[in-house]
């Protein structure tokens, strides 16, 4: 059989039977298999020839190409764009009836048809009790769009808006589940950390997909980012297989060239010892034979073998003008491009060209010379082999700035209501990065401001972040005149979605100095553990008796920072100096200082303070900070025995939160933890809940927390399995993790030995329990200690008693910090 290239199959036999086997042994939990190598090495085409082979077990085979070429500054991925390419072949699938499982459009024909469409936001949190049916939690908020007209499946697919994401998600899952799959994950050296995880975690157990990651790597490492989340995924399961492809063999090397560039060929050990083992070299030289050109001389061969770039910008220039333009436009775009834009840019570029004439151009291209590739959702080029040689190219530099320009204006007449397009999302994300690639500088400023209108709905602000960092880079002194709005927009961005790491580098650029600015960046230090610093910028950050909004944020932020550090008596001075002195009365700050008694009271005061927060912001019409107030409110209402009271603040604060994507996790965690305190807690909604909390979690503190509570879902459910195996998974971030606040050691740890007790592991309870004291030391001044003391709660002070009135203690996470709404109200503060 010949591979997707052309090239017949050779050498493959003991890996293909590797796989067979492998996919073979899932009686205990699906296949995770890893196929990693360089570039070339022939990953798809072993994967195309598993899919050849009858009887496998789940051998409905579905290939996932994204269609993406390069990563790095304005071509970064969004989260979830690799799941809405599960979406697509699964769709796809399913559209050409070889199976039998819905389409996208019938998936969301039966959920409407279901009238979540008419659910309030507050529905998710009213209804809590009785969801159980097959539509996930998460489905409930992507539903509302429906009210509105606004998702097509065709659109939900290219969007990056949170809740045609979402949708994909619930699509996908439902899909893995109710049906036997192998899913094949190509290209995945680019896969955006949501959708790695989301595989991941379906494939852990059954029902789920048997999962092939074809992973490209020259050093034969993963992305430092890829690789914490497999192997947290590989500790907790029985196996994970990786299988490290090796270049072919020089005969089979030597065969393949008898076969494809001339029958009397002899290769030389030099030459081979010089191959790199990217396969495109014989395609390379395949077409040199098909265009007449003889190469009996083994320089000729040798020299593709050795230099593969060379020879694919060689390749290039025989190309027609139409040829090297489609080539450019496709290149320039960086996504799978689909047809029609493809024949309208070409239009703007050569108005002389015909429909038929670029058809007739990219078919050769696709075939005759192996450059493009086309797939479901379009056309791109046909791996990062060629991607890197165009860009390479002396003479296609100018053509793919050309295109580049073309692009961007297509996209602008888009956005302008000019011509029509499937979704407002993708063409706003394209032209965000061509007005990078392109240094147009108003472009990305009046896309920075047609985007701050609807940022907040979009999956993965991130990508925005870096597109502008990386321009900026590239070259500060293009982008002088508005460098400083343009690392401002960035760093609120990251802020608000509390990526502290990008936050604090972004403002560490800029060289306007404001209150606002400095207070946002030492706020953004303190997040990341950098105190000291914190505690200089605020010390210079304006001055004090210019606006008492700078005195109280510059105490606040120091009280997060000695709380942090354990100094909980100088903290509450601080506090209680600023809530009962008669010049800060009127300022809405004081809102978080009434917040921030959390970090430092027990119970009872907390509770009190908490109430006066969220009336002080409503006051002042803080709703988000407000809504942030409410959630931790309801936990220790919940805590109290209050349980109406904190699901009535649940339920507000869903309602005010409800069009934040980055807060999601935060309600679903906090809603879950209610229910667990309840007398009889629903374990199977809690499941649901803390399970969908998963998706939105982007940082180790969050995921940690969530999958705390997750574990105590699954024991007092009486899974005892999945709880440990949670369990677990929380001590697994403990040993590696992204943040410096080490109280959380203590509730995890006191939970987690909860768990292998309860399990009957009494000496892994025992390991657990020795975590913290062994890691920090045994201190009997030590409150966070005192908190989770394991076998006394007769002494522990006043203070802490309350989170020992349970068996165990449901972890919520908080917002201790002055919130950007906050923040803002000082933003026309000048030094």
């Amino acid at each position: 059989m010949n591979t997707s290239d052309g090239l017949e199959f050779v050498n493959r036999g003991n890996e293909l039977r590797f796989l067979a086997v492998s996919l073979s042994e899932t009686d205990y939990e699906p296949a995770l298999i890893v196929i990693r190598s360089p570039s070339g090495f022939g990953k798809s085409s072993l994967t195309d020839q598993l899919k050849s082979i009858g009887s496998l077990p789940g051998d409905t085979f579905c290939i996932v190409d994204p269609s993406i070429r390069g990563r790095a500054g304005s071509v970064s991925l969004y989260d979830g764009f690799f799941l809405q390419r599960v979406a697509e072949s699964i769709d796809s699938l399913a559209s050409s009836a070889q199976v039998n499982w819905p389409t996208l459009s019938d998936f969301l024909k039966e959920r409407k048809r279901q009238s979540l469409a008419t659910k309030k936001p507050s529905d998710i949190v009213s209804e809590l009790p009785s969801l159980k049916h097959a539509y996930k939690t998460i489905y409930d908020y992507a539903s509302r769009a429906f009210a509105f007209g606004r998702y097509a499946p065709e659109k939900l697919l290219v969007s990056d808006e949170s809740d045609a994401i979402a949708i994909c998600y619930a699509y996908v899952e439902h899909l893995l589940e109710a049906y036997s799959l192998t899913v094949v994950i190509r290209e995945a050296q680019h896969i955006d950390l949501h959708s790695l995880r989301a595989l991941l975690l379906w494939s852990e157990s059954h029902p789920g997909p048997n999962l092939i990651i074809e992973y490209t790597t020259e050093d034969g490492n993963f992305e430092s980012e890829h690789q914490k989340i497999i192997l947290r995924s590989a500790a907790n399961r029985n196996q994970i297989k990786i299988l490290d492809l090796v270049q072919l063999s020089e005969d089979h090397l030597e065969y393949l060239l008898r076969s494809n560039v001339h029958k009397d060929f002899h290769l030389t050990s030099d030459y081979y010892l010089s191959w790199d083992g990217n396969l495109r070299s014989i395609i390379e030289l395949k077409f040199q034979v098909g265009i007449g050109h003889s190469l009996v001389d083994g320089s000729k061969v040798g020299r593709t073998l050795t230099n593969l770039t060379d020879t694919i910008i060689e390749h290039v220039s025989t190309l027609s003008p139409l040829e090297k333009i489609i080539v450019a436009v496709v290149s320039a775009h960086i996504e799978s491009i689909n047809l029609s834009t493809v024949v309208a840019v070409i239009y703007r570029i050569n108005p002389q060209e015909s429909q038929s004439s670029i058809s007739k151009a990219i078919s050769s291209l696709e075939g005759d010379h192996s450059f493009l590739v086309r797939t479901a959702r379009g056309i791109s080029i046909r791996n990062d082999t060629v991607s890197n040689s165009l860009n390479q190219s002396v003479s296609m530099k100018g053509l793919i700035a050309l295109s580049e320009k073309a692009l961007k204006e297509h996209y602008a007449d888009i956005l302008n209501g000019s011509i029509g397009a499937n979704g407002f999302f993708e063409a706003v994300r394209l032209y965000f990065r061509l007005c990078a690639q392109t240094k147009d500088v108003q472009g990305l400023v009046w896309s920075v401001e047609r985007l701050s209108l609807d940022i907040k709905s979009t999956q993965d602000q991130s990508i925005y972040i870096d597109v502008i960092a990386s321009a900026i880079e590239a070259d500060p002194e293009l982008y002088r005149v508005n460098h400083e709005e343009l690392l401002t927009w960035s760093a609120e961005l990251a802020y608000s979605a509390s990526d502290w790491y990008r936050a604090t580098n972004l403002l560490s650029l800029k060289s306007e100095k404001t209150p606002y600015l400095d207070l946002m960046y030492a706020c953004a230090l303190q997040e990341i553990g950098r105190h000291q610093e914190a505690l200089d910028i605020v010390e210079g950050a304006g001055n004090p008796t210019q606006n008492t909004g700078i005195s109280i944020a510059k105490c606040l932020i120091e009280v997060m920072i000695i709380g942090c550090q354990g100094r909980y008596d100088d903290a509450r001075i601080i506090l209680r100096n600023l809530v009962t002195k008669e010049e800060y009365s009127s300022s809405p700050l004081i809102g978080y200082a009434y917040r921030f008694f959390e970090i430092v009271d027990g119970l009872e005061p907390s509770i009190e303070a908490l109430k006066k927060s969220v009336i002080w912001f409503e006051k002042h019409g803080l709703e988000k900070s407000k809504a942030y107030s409410q959630l931790a409110l309801a936990m220790l209402l919940a805590r109290s025995g209050e349980l109406s009271q904190a699901q009535e603040m649940i339920d507000i604060a869903v309602i005010s939160l409800s069009g934040e994507v980055i807060d999601q996790h935060i309600i679903l965690n906090n809603t879950g933890a209610v229910e667990l305190l309840k007398d009889r807690p629903d374990f199977s909604i809690c499941c649901e809940l803390f399970t969908s909390a998963l998706k939105f979690a982007c940082d180790d503190f969050s995921e940690l927390t969530i999958l705390v509570n997750l574990s105590l879902s699954y024991l007092g459910s009486g899974n005892l399995e999945e709880a440990e195996r949670h369990a677990e998974k929380c001590l697994l971030i403990l040993e590696d993790h992204d943040f410096v606040d080490t109280n959380i050691y203590w509730p995890v740890c006191f939970n987690a030995s909860l768990v292998f007790s309860e399990s009957g592991n009494m000496e892994r309870s025992r390991e657990v329990r020795k975590i913290p004291v062994d890691k920090f030391g045994f201190r009997t001044d030590d409150s966070a200690y005192w908190k989770y003391r394991f076998d006394v709660t007769s002494d522990i002070p006043e203070s802490h008693r309350f989170l020992s009135t349970k068996d165990w203690h449901p972890v919520y996470l908080s917002h201790w910090l002055i919130d950007l709404e906050g923040l803002s109200l000082l933003k026309s503060i000048s030094r």
